[in-house]
Parts: structure tokens; sequence; C-alpha cells
């Protein structure tokens, strides 16, 4: 969070036409879709979901926001470089989609893991 803070006023300060809502929003779509995801996975689920499903669920979240939003290449453009072409199939969404993309991906992808069931002794 200090990167990012320092970053936001960094870029206040160069470019002063900069507005740090769309800013901070747009870090908020990548993050919070996975936190989103897991908690309803958690809340709607009672055998899906685990430590290392949730992980990997919420890694897969990002990645399909990433790409969905082009922060690849808008990365890449920074040096010069462009690292693919987005096929014209491909949409690069909006910061207020991220959210919901990236919760849904997570959610889907966390219920695709067991939870381990507890063992109860004399309890069937």
């Amino acid at each position: 969070m200090i990167i990012v803070a320092s970053t936001t006023a960094y870029l206040v300060i160069v470019h002063p036409n900069v507005r740090i809502i769309p800013i901070v929003l747009g870090i908020f779509g990548y993050t919070y879709g996975s936190l989103l995801g897991v908690f309803f996975a958690g809340m709607l689920t009672k055998a899906r979901g685990n430590d290392r499903g949730n992980i990997i669920a919420m890694i897969v979240g990002f990645i399909v926001v990433a790409i969905l939003s082009g922060l690849p290449n808008g990365i890449t453009n920074i040096f010069g470089t462009q690292l693919y072409i987005q096929p014209g199939w491909l949409p690069v969404l909006a910061f207020p989609w991220w959210i919901c993309f990236g919760t849904i991906v997570t959610f889907f992808v966390a219920v695709l893991f067991r939870t381990a069931r507890e063992h109860h002794p004399g309890v069937a």
C-alpha cells in the first residue's frame, strides 16, 4: 500500500490533471473481485473452497482481470513495447467491470475445490 500511495502521490505531482479516484477504483478492481469471490464461495457453499483452492482462484481471478483490463500491455507500453496484440473478440473492460468479472471468475474457480471433511469419531 505504501508503494501504491507513493506512486499515486508522484503521479499527482508530475501530472496535476490526474484524478485520484479513478486510480484508487482501478486498483480496487484488481483485488476486490478476488476477495469477494472467495467470500461468496465460503458463504454460499458448504463443501466447496479450501485454502489452496482459494489462493489459486484468487490468482486466476487477478490474471483474468489483468488481461481484460489490458494491464500487461499497459505496463509494457511504459517501456515502449507491446506484450501481445489484443484479439478483436476480447474486449478491454473499463474499471467498473473489473470487480464483477474478478468475483465471477474467482467464485467459479474456488468452487472447483472441495473442503476437506473433518473426522469426528463416533459420528456417521
